[in-house]
């Protein structure tokens, strides 16, 4: 079976507003970021990756409760991704890091 890869992007567009009283840009920022990664993934591994950005505070609350301990903790920073629902990278989207992770996971070869 061919292996496939899901990244989840979570984020709380509303942290800086809630921080710092700015904008919306940053979480704007992280929201395009996610967009343009989830493109670049769709043109590079066509039905192999799937991107999906999730407001952590407004999509499924009942969801990664563990995540949300962590940011609450103040151990861990948004956005936080997740590759096949393991943490991976926090506090920004690094696109080289995860298309690296992506190749890793394919190379390794089908999921049995």
């Amino acid at each position: 079976m061919l292996q496939r890869v899901h990244i989840q992007i979570l984020d709380n567009p509303l942290e800086d507003i809630l921080l710092d009283g700015e904008e919306l840009e940053s979480s704007m920022t992280n929201r395009q970021l996610a967009e343009e990664l989830k493109n670049e993934m769709n043109h590079s591994y066509p039905s192999v990756v799937y991107v999906e950005y999730k407001d952590l505070f407004m999509d499924g609350e009942g969801e990664f409760e563990e995540i949300r301990e962590l940011l609450r903790l103040g151990v861990i920073n948004t956005p936080v991704v997740l590759i096949n629902g393991a943490l991976k990278v926090q506090g920004s989207i690094p696109g080289s890091v995860i298309k690296k992770e992506v190749e890793t996971l394919l190379s390794s070869g089908p999921v049995h």
